[in-house]
């Protein structure tokens, strides 16, 4: 499934909404949490929950997104995401908006139940693993208190994690990319203003 919308739409009002209030310490906020969220692989980071929104994403991912796009990261929208999501993104980091996941730095997930198999996205090489995708879902919630086993590095002993409405491969797809380590796309979830990281070196399991 592609986002063609995402290409071809027209600047509009919902452009226009404001980013961030302050751009240099809100990025490196965000920035921080995404770095701790992905050094403590499972755990839930918070942002700031009065920040701004991008047309159908949470605070939390439109936070990544003005944080981690310019003008030459590479972004895919699933096809739930409104038109006035890509017209918002290119007006506030002037970022391309591709058509196929394969060709994306980050791909912006708004229906994560539809979300397409992991290895849809870019995986890096042995050469280069770091042109791999990360991959952002807007969820409804993150629950660390059950669910899924997390072991890896940044994981003392074992970690949970489970988060509701992904597809019925979504944990299979996980194992599979672990086995691709060091290549592999890494995972941010978001939950309104929140969020928890699996980077590719994580493993997970089903108890």
């Amino acid at each position: 499934m592609t986002a063609t919308h995402a290409l071809t739409a027209a600047p509009s009002a919902a452009a226009l909404d404001a980013g961030f209030a302050t751009p240099v310490f809100d990025a490196q906020r965000t920035f921080r949490a995404v770095m701790n969220g992905f050094a403590e692989p499972g755990t839930e980071h918070a942002l700031d929950a009065q920040g701004p929104r991008c047309p159908g994403f949470s605070v939390a991912m439109t936070a990544i997104a003005l944080t981690l796009a310019d003008f030459e990261t590479r972004l895919w929208l699933d096809a739930a995401a409104p038109i006035d999501a890509a017209s918002y993104l290119r007006f506030h980091t002037s970022a391309p908006i591709v058509a196929e996941p394969m060709g994306a730095a980050f791909a912006f997930v708004t229906r994560p139940r539809d979300l397409v198999r992991l290895a849809t996205f870019a995986q890096g090489s042995l050469e280069y693993p770091d042109a791999s995708a990360t991959i952002v879902l807007d969820v409804e919630a993150i629950d660390t208190s059950r669910g899924w086993s997390l072991t890896g590095p940044g994981i003392v002993g074992t970690r949970r994690l489970t988060v509701p409405n992904l597809p019925d491969t979504f944990v299979h797809d996980l194992v599979t990319n672990r086995a691709l380590f060091p290549c592999g796309v890494d995972i941010i979830f978001c939950a309104g203003d929140r969020i928890a990281a699996l980077p590719r070196s994580t493993r997970v399991g089903v108890h």
